[in-house]
């Protein structure tokens, strides 16, 4: 896909990304989970492959 198809499909297609408190995550727009495990989550969405890595906290 070239960047002006991207361009074009990201003015039309509304997707969210939520988190809440650290727990829950909420993502909008999903057309595919392609893999998922505790530490990381791969969906495919509308615009692009999107995945979220838990990281451990920094030391203070």
């Amino acid at each position: 896909m070239t960047l002006e198809e991207r361009r074009n499909i990201s003015q039309t297609v509304v997707q969210n990304l939520i988190l809440e408190n650290r727990e829950k995550l909420s993502i909008s727009g999903v057309l595919d989970v392609l893999s998922f495990d505790d530490q990381v989550v791969m969906v495919e969405t509308e615009l692009r492959t999107f995945d979220c890595k838990r990281r451990k906290p920094k030391n203070k």
